[in-house]
């Protein structure tokens, strides 16, 4: 015998039975009647049958890759308005486990965790736990699906919800496709009633005799009484009339139609018009009626002799009108264009060529662009560019573009005046070289030396390189010039400016500083032996000999050197290092190189920088430095998993001093060393107290570039791990990405010896180097720590975009992500969506003293998630 269910499963079973039988019947309505009211009522009674937070009903357009929603009830879920817009039109190229899923016409149920990053940051501001989803199919292709959304744990299904679900979603499509089929009823009325009742046509009936049968509709020109019954030579004008007398015959033997034209005199001009009589088959299959069309074609008449008066003008001037398809192909060309084109032949055109083949493979890039913004945004543009010609030289044509719209309103073309400035294109040329260039040597002068100078130390920002600056001074000049006068002086500036800029590479750039100084800059400068050969090549150069009036001189040069960032952070700081390092060579006898980073401690600093420079040295020696700790939380569950160790000082005299300030001074009196030694033994000691109280924790270490160079620091580390009794696997190495990769193969050695013994390694400041993927795969690390400038561009969707793209390649690496600089709930919120496993930043805690950490690391941070 089979075992009875006990009472309350049973009343629970009908219960729900009875919930699903009145939601089939709701949703059956729907086929008769799919106005919104009852697709609302409808998902309101899905809801209550699936227990479902809230139910969206979405249709599928045949073949695309979007769903817009039909209907939607939420109940008493909250939807963010920004959310809400989201949720009206859905793009599948982001929602990729949503179409893979319902296009194989399967049904998708899952949890929030289980659904690819894009599609959790949609649903999780609604607090979704799980998602179910019905596939709408109409002959097995997908028109649209339901999604049932729970906010708790799905109720137990019953036994027979399968099929209900399933006779729910056949339900459904027949409704969509009942509403999709009247909707493409109704316009289809308002399209045939606007053809034929709005249009300014004349639509006429006629039978074989000429009686006027039906008249559908009239034109204002035309006769406007009751027609019907009256034969057409009574109805119509003698001239109307005789033509479609001529062309009945014809259109009720043959079956295309027929087609003739007519004038109608006025007094205000004549009406031109076109017919067209299309012979009707009755039921027996003759054509014994015919459907008359006449058409008002006076103003499209008087528009082409408009068009054909415009284009004999246009073929008078000197500019070129040209037509062109959106893939830059002519199309029509006026008379001017075989004259610019210098064309022997009249008839010879170049129809249907690519007008960018004609074109100098220089400003083929400029003019493409061009093209792209007139097709992409619809505006003109204005574009200069040289025109081959078949006898002669290139000329510069200056051609203004504008769209040449489609019928859909978008641009489907190109139309262009195309202009010869060639003459103006070389005179503004020769002004502009006048402005910007010595007129003796040819060089760039102090302008535009500005210029270049500042584009390269901003590049230099966004790769992370640096720019040197030399300032070259001829020796002894006014020698010369007293000697054999100002035109030998010039030659001899001249002949050393060719000698410079021979030893120099093609991106560097050599100016005319004024006199006899001249400024090199080096852009994108590999290291300091590179810098001090190219000084010595330049001082060298210059010794080679200038013959003046018979005799041969050899002049010599003294030359200072800067390097950005190292001596200066700024264009004018880098020139003012430059130029007194240029002033102590000469100071040194000239005829020699010096660097700003060789003579700096000769300079006075100022008494306040010199005397914190001395505190600090102090607070080192005495052991007075502290370490503040930051925690780093997991992004689920507010638990801090580590703190990250930072060196801070507070000096009697000034107070708190910004790292900012003491590392770089710390860097620069060599004291760094010591001082990441100091902070590495107290965090240690620390780690060791709070392992004795249960504290599990680990600890990151910022490693400075002296210390991981040191061919020791891996084994003074495991010693010192050792010797507090702590293992290897409790510490966080973290080493920033250009430094990591400075010396490839010697860091990369040190971090594996790291790594192999037990050490975790972190890439500090991720995203602000240069790293590539293929240096990524092959470092010997474990986790990103995402810049904070990443963080900071949130608010955008570029910068969204990128912090997606960051996690998804570190996670394809097999690298945990932590993201510094989460400032805010929302960024918090953000990045749990993207699967981002740990954060860290001053929405948690800033960095803070060792007692309030513990605190902590004992209770977490799970308010701030």
């Amino acid at each position: 015998m089979k075992a009875r269910r006990p009472l309350d499963e049973t009343r629970t079973q009908r219960n729900a039975t009875h919930d699903y039988l009145e939601a089939l019947d709701a949703a059956g309505q729907l086929i008769s009647d799919a106005s919104q009211e009852a697709i609302e009522r409808a998902l309101v009674m899905i809801a209550n049958a699936t227990r479902a937070q809230a139910t969206v009903l979405y249709r599928h357009p045949p073949g695309a890759m979007t769903a817009d929603r039909v209907g939607i009830w939420t109940g008493e879920v909250e939807i963010p308005p920004q959310v809400a817009n989201r949720l009206l039109h859905l793009d599948y190229r982001f929602y990729r486990d949503l179409h893979e899923t319902l296009s194989a016409g399967l049904i998708l149920e899952r949890h929030i965790s289980e659904l690819l990053p894009a599609t959790q940051v949609m649903l999780s501001p609604l607090g979704v736990l799980n998602l179910l989803c019905l596939p709408l199919l109409d002959a097995g292709e997908l028109m649209g699906f339901l999604a049932l959304i729970y906010r708790k744990v799905p109720p137990k299904r019953i036994e027979s919800e399968s099929r209900f679900l399933s006779t729910l979603a056949n339900y459904l499509a027949m409704a969509l496709v009942r509403q999709e089929s009247e909707s493409r009823a109704r316009v289809s009325a308002l399209r045939m009633s606007t053809l034929v009742g709005a249009t300014e046509d004349m639509v006429f009936e006629l039978d074989g005799d000429g009686v006027v049968v039906n008249v559908w509709s009239g034109h204002p020109a035309l006769p406007s009484a009751n027609l019907i019954g009256m034969l057409l030579d009574r109805a119509f004008p003698q001239d109307m009339a005789w033509a479609l007398r001529q062309a009945l015959p014809n259109a009720l033997a043959n079956e295309i139609p027929e087609q003739f034209e007519f004038t109608l005199p006025r007094l205000d001009g004549a009406i031109y018009c076109i017919g067209r009589l299309q012979g009707v088959l009755n039921e027996t299959g003759q054509a014994r009626h015919a459907v008359a069309l006449i058409r008002d074609v006076t103003e499209l008449m008087r528009e082409e002799a408009r068009r054909r008066a415009m284009v004999e003008t246009l073929d008078v001037l000197e500019e070129a009108i040209i037509e062109l398809t959106a893939e830059g192909n002519l199309v029509r060309v006026s008379a001017a264009w075989n004259t610019i084109r210098a064309l022997p032949n009249a008839n010879q055109v170049d129809i249907n060529c690519r007008l960018i083949d004609l074109v100098h493979n220089e400003d083929h890039a400029e003019l493409n662009r061009a093209f792209a913004e007139v097709l992409a945004e619809g505006a003109s543009s204005t574009v200069r560019f040289r025109l081959l010609r078949t006898d002669a030289d290139p000329h510069w044509l200056e051609a203004k573009l504008l769209p040449a719209w489609g019928t859909d309103g978008k641009p489907a073309g190109l139309r262009g005046v195309l202009r010869n400035v060639t003459t103006a294109h070389l005179h503004e040329a020769h002004i502009r070289h006048m402005a910007l260039y010595d007129s003796l040597t040819g060089l760039p002068n102090r302008v535009l030396l500005d210029d270049l100078l500042h584009q390269a130390l901003a590049r230099a920002n966004r790769h992370n390189t640096r720019v040197a600056l030399g300032f070259i001074d001829l020796d002894h000049f006014k020698q010369i010039n007293d000697a054999f006068g100002h035109q030998a002086g010039d030659q001899v500036l001249a002949t050393l400016a060719q000698q410079i800029r021979s030893v120099l590479r093609e991106e560097d750039v050599l100016a005319r500083w004024g006199g006899d100084e001249f400024i090199v800059m080096l852009p994108d400068l590999p290291d300091q032996y590179t810098l001090a050969t190219v000084a010595e090549r330049l001082r060298e150069i210059a010794r080679q000999g200038v013959v003046v009036e018979g005799i041969e001189t050899r002049p010599t040069i003294s030359i200072g050197m800067a390097i950005y960032p190292d001596n200066a952070n700024s264009a004018e700081a880098l020139l003012r290092a430059a130029d007194s390092t240029m002033y102590h060579a000469k100071g040194m006898g000239r005829n020699n190189v010096q660097f700003y980073g060789d003579v700096v401690h000769m300079k006075s600093p100022g008494r306040e920088h010199l005397a914190l420079q001395t505190r600090l040295n102090q607070a080192v020696l005495n052991n007075e430095m502290q370490v503040f700790y930051q925690p780093v939380v997991n992004a689920r569950t507010g638990d801090v998993t580590e703190v990250e160790a930072l060196a801070r000082w507070h000096d009697d005299n000034t107070g708190w001093v910004t790292p900012q300030l003491f590392i770089p001074m710390a860097e620069k009196i060599g004291l760094i060393s010591e001082l990441s030694e100091q902070m590495m033994v107290q965090a240690l000691i620390k780690l060791r107290g709070w392992r004795e109280r249960g504290l599990k924790q680990r600890l990151s270490l910022n490693v400075s570039r002296n210390l991981l160079f040191s061919p020791r620091f891996v084994q003074n580390l495991i010693s010192m791990v050792s010797e507090y009794n702590l293992r290897t696997n409790d510490i966080i190495v973290e080493v920033t990405e250009s430094l990591a990769l400075t010396d490839q193969s010697r860091q990369f050695k040190h971090l594996r010896s790291l790594h192999e013994a037990g050490f975790r390694i972190a890439i500090d400041d991720f995203g602000t180097g240069y790293s590539s993927l293929s240096q990524l795969h092959d470092m010997p690390i474990d986790m990103i720590k995402v810049d904070l400038s990443f963080t900071a561009r949130l608010n955008t969707e570029a910068g969204r975009r990128i912090m997606q793209a960051i996690v998804q390649m570190a996670h394809a690496l097999g690298l945990e992500v932590i993201v510094e600089g989460v400032e805010n709930l929302v960024a918090a919120r953000f990045l749990q969506g993207l699967g981002v496993e740990k954060m860290q930043g001053f929405h948690f805690s800033e960095p803070i003293p060792a007692g309030v950490c513990e605190l902590h690391m004992q209770l977490g941070l799970d308010g701030k998630i």
